[in-house]
């Protein structure tokens, strides 16, 4: 495992990772959205607030030419610090307990694996807010850093073809959802084991190839369209 040393301030030192990762975050925009690499992020967490809560496991799942590479899948699990108890609330969500992640690595050691599996990639989230502000909190302690490079959330996206599709139809008995396994329902995709960090990461890689084919059927079949849509991260 990698060990970081730290400077006078405490804070650790910026592995080369980060370099590459910052270099390889401009990516064309006006290419089809299948010539394009994508990284399906999801994250668990022992709460919402970035504050005080933290990160227990991470899933990605890498989509290239319009498929699902699952033998390119990762799972982590974290160790959280010290300072931070595992709820019996988040448990009951994840099912992620103290002594499951207690062994783990620290989020200083997983980071940079992470970066490499962004790196050059366009990042794929559902309600990208949440898992976005917990890792940016954490590349800003340890590096004074945060993701680049464009990103997408398939809930806007989700929200996007929902008044897209109710100006196309005059249809107003439609009504918008957000969760993941609802839009999952609604595509007739199958429902992968929830509140596990790489099962919900292919139930959005799934849902995100859906939304991508969908509007590549009305002539919207850039990765720019989607990016008019679902942009999370510049």
């Amino acid at each position: 495992m990698v060990q970081f040393l730290t400077n006078s301030a405490s804070r650790a030192i910026e592995p080369p990772i980060m370099k590459h990762y910052t270099a390889a975050a401009c990516i064309a925009e006006r290419v089809a959205w299948r010539d394009v690499g994508y990284a399906v992020l999801d994250v668990e967490t022992t709460g919402l607030n970035t504050k005080r809560d933290a990160i227990l496991s991470i899933g990605l799942v890498e989509i290239e030419q319009g498929r699902i590479m699952l033998e390119r899948t990762w799972y982590a699990l974290v160790q959280p610090p010290p300072h931070v108890t595992v709820p019996a609330e988040s448990i009951r969500i994840h099912r992620l307990f103290r002594g499951d992640v207690a062994a783990a690595p620290t989020l200083d050691q997983i980071l940079p694996e992470l970066l490499e599996r962004l790196m050059g990639r366009v990042l794929v989230v559902h309600f990208a807010q949440i898992d976005i502000d917990f890792i940016n909190r954490a590349l800003h302690q340890l590096w004074r850093a945060k993701l680049r490079g464009p990103a997408l959330d398939t809930m806007r996206i989700a929200q996007a073809l929902y008044h897209q599709e109710r100006w196309l139809t005059g249809h107003d008995g439609m009504h918008s959802v957000t969760s993941l396994r609802e839009l999952a329902q609604r595509y007739n995709l199958p429902i992968h084991s929830e509140h596990n960090a790489l099962s919900d990461a292919i139930t959005t890689a799934q849902l995100f190839l859906a939304q991508a084919t969908r509007l590549e059927r009305r002539g919207e079949g850039l990765l720019l369209h989607l990016l008019n849509k679902g942009r999370c991260l510049r």
